[in-house]
Protein backbone atom coordinates (compact mmCIF):
# COMPACT_ATOMS: atom_id res chain seq x y z
CA UNK A 1 0.00 0.00 0.00
CA UNK A 2 1.01 3.23 -0.33
CA UNK A 3 2.32 5.43 2.31
CA UNK A 4 1.11 8.69 2.84
CA UNK A 5 4.10 10.38 4.54
CA UNK A 6 6.35 9.07 1.73
CA UNK A 7 4.14 10.54 -1.02
CA UNK A 8 4.28 14.09 0.79
CA UNK A 9 8.57 13.69 1.42
CA UNK A 10 8.75 13.03 -2.44
CA UNK A 11 6.91 16.74 -3.09
CA UNK A 12 8.82 18.23 -0.47
CA UNK A 13 12.24 16.83 -1.74
CA UNK A 14 11.13 17.91 -5.36
CA UNK A 15 9.96 21.72 -4.10
CA UNK A 16 13.32 21.97 -2.35
CA UNK A 17 15.36 20.95 -6.21
CA UNK A 18 12.96 23.46 -8.46
CA UNK A 19 15.04 27.24 -8.39
CA UNK A 20 12.36 29.73 -7.35
CA UNK A 21 10.54 31.80 -9.80
CA UNK A 22 11.03 34.86 -9.10
CA UNK A 23 12.47 38.13 -10.66
CA UNK A 24 15.73 37.78 -12.65
CA UNK A 25 17.63 40.12 -9.66
CA UNK A 26 20.89 40.81 -12.06
CA UNK A 27 18.78 42.25 -14.86
CA UNK A 28 16.54 44.28 -12.10
CA UNK A 29 20.12 46.14 -10.76
CA UNK A 30 21.59 46.61 -13.70
CA UNK A 31 18.65 48.26 -15.25
CA UNK A 32 18.41 50.20 -11.89
CA UNK A 33 21.88 51.27 -12.31
CA UNK A 34 21.54 52.25 -15.79
CA UNK A 35 18.69 54.48 -15.08
CA UNK A 36 20.96 56.41 -11.78
CA UNK A 37 23.47 56.44 -14.40
CA UNK A 38 21.52 58.13 -17.09
CA UNK A 39 19.57 60.77 -14.56
CA UNK A 40 23.24 62.05 -13.33
CA UNK A 41 23.77 62.41 -16.88
CA UNK A 42 21.23 64.32 -17.77
CA UNK A 43 21.67 66.51 -14.21
CA UNK A 44 25.36 67.17 -15.50
CA UNK A 45 23.84 68.38 -18.93
CA UNK A 46 21.48 70.37 -17.40
CA UNK A 47 23.85 72.06 -15.07
CA UNK A 48 27.30 72.67 -16.97
CA UNK A 49 25.74 75.10 -18.81
CA UNK A 50 25.68 77.53 -16.17
CA UNK A 51 28.73 76.33 -14.63
CA UNK A 52 30.76 77.22 -17.64
CA UNK A 53 29.08 80.53 -17.48
CA UNK A 54 30.56 81.51 -14.36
Amino acid sequence: MSNPEQSQDKKADAAEEEPSQGPNLILLYSIVAIAIAAAIGFALLIVLPFYHRR
